[in-house]
Order: C-alpha cells, then structure tokens, then sequence
C-alpha cells in the first residue's frame, strides 16, 4: 500500500509510481467516491461519453439506427 501525506491545504501528492501506472498527467480530472471509511479515486476519461461507447449491448449498430430516425423523419415531412 502507498501513502500520501494530506498537507495543511488539503492536498495531497499522487505518489510517482500510482501516477505511472495509472498514466496520469497534469489536467487529468479525478472522481471521488466515497464509500463509508473509504475514499476511492478515479480517473475520469477525457471524453467520458465515447469512453462509454459500444458498452451497452444492442440489437443493431447506432449508426444503422440513426439512419433508419432520419428516414422515417423525411417520410413524415413529406406528409
């Protein structure tokens, strides 16, 4: 286990092998959790909605949905 040392700001350094492992670089964002005595630290993606992309299961591609919405909305603009 690694520690780090709360200063009298409140901050704390990430120690230098957590920051490697973890690739974590300047202008990083991290999320809190806080889990009863525990506080969870974790790394929010850069684009956290295209991190997330293909992680919910689905019938059809996104993209051949997309497609199909816009053609039903053309052949009801036509009406």
């Amino acid at each position: 286990m690694t520690y780090a040392v709360i200063n009298p700001r409140f901050r704390i350094t990430i120690p230098k092998k957590l920051r490697q492992k973890t690739g974590l670089k300047i202008g990083d964002k991290i999320a809190f959790l806080n889990k009863g005595e525990e506080i969870i630290m974790i790394k929010v993606p850069e684009k956290p909605l295209t991190s997330m992309a293909g992680s919910l299961p689905t019938e059809k591609n996104v993209r051949i949905l997309l497609k199909t919405m816009k053609q039903e909305d053309k052949k009801s603009e036509k009406r």
